[in-house]
C-alpha cells in the first residue's frame, strides 16, 4: 500500500465528458498524483469503477439520464447548444435535485472508500453545487479531514443567476463558510469576492487554468507569412462576436491600400456578419483537435483574443494560456482593467484594445501590422510561459494539501 497521503477528488467533469472544466479537474489528478494517491468521484453514465493512468482510482456514479444527455460537448453545434441550455433551464424548474441520484450514490462511494483507506484531504469542484453538497456531508461525519473547496466561477456573486439560484447557492455558501477549510479559484478578483462571502474559511490560493500540452515553437525560426495572418479558435456567443474587429480590418483595408491580411477563424460558426469586400480575407475552418489546434497557433502572425466587458472580473478565457504558450502575439479586445489585459501587459506579449472600440481596435491592429512588417514579435519569455502550465498551478494546490495535512 503507498505511503502517500490520500486525497478525493470529488467533481462531476471528468472524461468522458468533453468540457473545459473536464480539463481543469484532469490536471488536478494527473498532477496531484504524482505526489499523492489519488482517488477521483465523479459522473457517467454508468456505475463502474476504473483504473486511469495505472494508478488513479475513479468511481463513476449515475444520474438523471437525461441531465446527463444535456451535458454541453465541445463538438456541439450552435443549435444543439442552444437547446441544450433551453431545455436544461426548463428542467431546472421541474427536477428541483437533477444530480440527486448522483450525489447519493458518490456519498455513499466517498465514505465506503474513506473506512477501507481513510482519506488525508478532500477535493471538490463547483459547479454544480451538489459536489460541494457531497464534501459538506464528508465534513459533517469526519471533521477532522480537511476539505478544499474549488470554485471554477462565482457562486451567488454571478450576476447572470435568477434570484432562486442566487437563494439556494447563498444557502450552500453558508455551509462552505463553516465548514470548509480551504478555498481554491481561478483569478484573484473572484478569490477577493470569495474572501469577503466566506470569512470563516482559513486559507485561499488562486489556481489559474493554464494550459497542459509540451508544444514547444523554435525561436530562432521567425519566418511570417507572406500576408498578415489572425487566428482565432472558438466560438462566437451572446455579445462575443468579431462584428467590431471586423469593421475595424475592413476600415483599415479601405483606408490604407498597402493593409493586407488573413483572418482564420477555426470551430466557429457563421452567426455573424462577412461584408462582401472581406469574403477572400476570412476563412471558417472547422474546430480541430487540442494539440492540432496549438501547433496550428504557432503559424499565426497573432492570435485573437475576444472577450466583451461585464459585471464579472477575473475572466482569463482558457484560450489565452494556449495563445501566450506558443509564444506569438495575442491581439486582444477585451476588458482593458480585468485580469486578461493585466497578463498580457505584465508579459509584454501583446496588443491590448477595449472589445467594443473601434478606434482603439483599428489602433492595435495597426500597431501589430507595422510591427509584423519590421519582423518585430511580441512574445512571453520561457519562464513566463512555464509558469502558466497546468503542472505549475497545480504545484500551488499541492502546497496548499501539505499545509492543511502536516
Amino acid at each position: 500500500m503507498s505511503n502517500n497521503k490520500r486525497i478525493a477528488l470529488i467533481t462531476t467533469w471528468f472524461p468522458p465528458i468533453e468540457s473545459v472544466a473536464t480539463h481543469r479537474m484532469l490536471a488536478f489528478a494527473e498532477f496531484l498524483s504524482e505526489d499523492f494517491e489519488v482517488e477521483v468521484f465523479c459522473l457517467n453514465q454508468k456505475e463502474r469503477s476504473i483504473t486511469w493512468k495505472d494508478s488513479i482510482k475513479v468511481h463513476y456514479s449515475s444520474s438523471n439520464k437525461l441531465v446527463e444527455r444535456l451535458k454541453d460537448k465541445q463538438s456541439d453545434g450552435a443549435f444543439l447548444h442552444k437547446l441544450k441550455v433551453g431545455t436544461r433551464i426548463i428542467l431546472s424548474k421541474v427536477i428541483q435535485n437533477p444530480l440527486a441520484k448522483w450525489q447519493k450514490s458518490t456519498w455513499r462511494k466517498l465514505e465506503v472508500s474513506h473506512k477501507i483507506n481513510s482519506f488525508d484531504c478532500i477535493i471538490s469542484s463547483f459547479s454544480p453545487q451538489e459536489a460541494h453538497l457531497v464534501a459538506i456531508e464528508f465534513k459533517k461525519k469526519f471533521p477532522t479531514v480537511p476539505w478544499i473547496a474549488d470554485m471554477r466561477d462565482e457562486m451567488s456573486a454571478n450576476p447572470y443567476i435568477d434570484a432562486t439560484t442566487k437563494q439556494t447557492l447563498e444557502k450552500v455558501e453558508k455551509q462552505v463558510n463553516d465548514v470548509a477549510d480551504a478555498l481554491t479559484t481561478v483569478s484573484e478578483p473572484i478569490l477577493c469576492d470569495f474572501k469577503q462571502l466566506l470569512p470563516k474559511v482559513q486559507f485561499f490560493k488562486e489556481i489559474r487554468n493554464g494550459f497542459n500540452h509540451q508544444f514547444i515553437r523554435n525561436l530562432n525560426d521567425n519566418e511570417k507569412n507572406s500576408v498578415f495572418t489572425l487566428g482565432y479558435f472558438g466560438t462566437f456567443y451572446g455579445k462575443r462576436k468579431p462584428n467590431i474587429l471586423i469593421q475595424a480590418l475592413n476600415e483599415l483595408k479601405q483606408e490604407n491600400s498597402n493593409f493586407d491580411f488573413i483572418f482564420e477563424i477555426f470551430g466557429a460558426h457563421r452567426n455573424f456578419h462577412i461584408p462582401l469586400e472581406l469574403q477572400k480575407n476570412i476563412h471558417l475552418s472547422p474546430n480541430l483537435p487540442y494539440l492540432k489546434a496549438i501547433e496550428k497557433m504557432a503559424t499565426f502572425d497573432c492570435n485573437v483574443q475576444l472577450h466583451p466587458k461585464s459585471e464579472q472580473k477575473g475572466i482569463f478565457t482558457g484560450k489565452l494560456f494556449d495563445y501566450i504558450s506558443v509564444q506569438k502575439p495575442v491581439l486582444a479586445f477585451v476588458d482593458k482593467t480585468d485580469v486578461a489585459a493585466k497578463l498580457i501587459e505584465e508579459f509584454e506579449c501583446g496588443y491590448v484594445a477595449e472589445f467594443d472600440q473601434l478606434q482603439e481596435n483599428k489602433k492595435i491592429i495597426l500597431n501589430a501590422y507595422e510591427d509584423w512588417k519590421q519582423d518585430k514579435i511580441k512574445f512571453a519569455s520561457n519562464e513566463q510561459v512555464a509558469s502558466l502550465h497546468r503542472k505549475e498551478q497545480v504545484k500551488k494546490l499541492a502546497e496548499l494539501i501539505h499545509k492543511l495535512t502536516k
